[in-house]
């Protein structure tokens, strides 16, 4: 076998160890879905999520509830909001870089859950800027799991009790000078 031979044989193999190798890590992907706690105090659960799109990855819209802005969700991201039972308006901000459909009229009822997904385009227009357009749509509860399980929740982080942050606070050492000196650096 000549060398341009072998070599091209090479290249082939390491190809196809690189394309098993991406698609076994790809396809071990745990999902990071964690249903919320119930509460009848707090109202249902609506989660709102976008899944991963290489259209408009980079925009992340203002979800808006009933008037006010909650947080913004990123393409890959899920969060779940308490909402009382009635009548809520669940929509995205535009802004001047994308358009965003009328807010979606959503009934709540109680202890029950929500899916609702944010949907993208990306439209091409040759003589203009390109149109970007977001949307919510309400989804039925076995697809909405279905796509949720490959998103990540990008909610704040569970906050701990007060007992936990004391237990915690006794247990640490602190900041100390000592800590953020050079390891490598000679005794002064």
């Amino acid at each position: 076998m000549s060398y341009s031979k072998r070599r091209l044989h090479t290249v082939r193999q390491i190809v196809f160890l690189s394309v098993v190798l991406l698609v076994t890590a790809c396809s071990n992907k745990a999902s990071t879905f964690v249903p919320a706690p119930q509460d009848a105090d707090k109202g249902s659960i609506v989660y709102i999520y976008r899944p991963s799109s290489s259209t408009n990855f980079m925009m992340s819209p203002k979800v808006v509830i009933d008037g006010n802005e909650k947080f913004s969700i990123g393409s890959g991201d899920y969060r779940y909001v308490y909402l009382q039972t009635g009548k809520h308006a669940v929509g995205l901000n535009p802004t001047d870089q994308y358009f965003a459909d009328a807010a979606l009229s959503l009934t709540v009822e109680m202890n029950k859950s929500y899916y609702l997904r944010v949907k993208t385009s990306l439209q091409f227009e040759p003589d203009t800027m390109n149109t970007r357009k977001f949307w919510i749509e309400e989804v039925a509860e076995k697809q909405a799991l279905k796509e949720i399980a490959d998103t990540e929740y990008s909610g704040p982080v569970m906050q701990q009790t007060n007992a936990d942050q004391h237990n915690a606070s006794e247990n640490s050492e602190g900041f100390t000078v000592d800590k953020t000196q050079d390891p490598f650096a000679g005794k002064q």
